[in-house]
């Protein structure tokens, strides 16, 4: 119970982290020279295809971010294996996937869920500690190297 409030915990830090990470790609991406002709949504509500590609791509930067802040959270956590981190980082992700549905309530919204970006981010944040139990170097249990040895204890 402990280990899935902790996890519950760190979802809501990356769901905060998250928004950041959006701000700053916004950022980047009129650096890189992406197509982002938006500084906001129009006003009369509306929602071109101009802005929602350029929503996707924040996204998709954002979710490289997003990686390696999970990622860094996994490997400090010795995530022991792929299938504990891919357990951890669901947790995480339906946190944050969450928190994208309640910010995304109310009038004149862009439904995100329905961009490729936000899939990509979501995913970027499951992966993270999938990727952090892939690195852990691999532990043996005392006697268990010898069994398998051949060796008689």
């Amino acid at each position: 119970m402990r280990r899935i409030l902790g996890d519950l915990g760190i979802g809501l830090l990356l769901a905060f982290v998250g928004q950041l990470a959006q701000m700053a790609a916004s950022a980047v991406g009129r650096v890189l020279g992406l197509p982002f002709p938006y500084e906001m949504a129009p006003e009369d509500g509306s929602i071109p295809p101009a802005l929602l590609t350029q929503i996707s791509l924040t996204f998709v930067l954002a979710a490289v971010a997003m990686f390696l802040v999970s990622l860094v959270i996994g490997w400090l956590l010795k995530v022991p294996s792929v299938a504990r981190g891919a357990a951890r980082g669901a947790v995480w992700m339906a946190v944050v996937a969450l928190s994208q549905f309640l910010l995304g309530l109310g009038e004149g919204v862009v439904p995100v869920f329905g961009l490729v970006g936000v899939w990509v981010y979501l995913a970027a944040i499951l992966l993270g500690p999938v990727i952090a139990g892939l690195l852990q170097p691999s532990r043996s249990t005392p006697g268990r190297s010898e069994a398998a040895a051949g060796g008689s204890g």
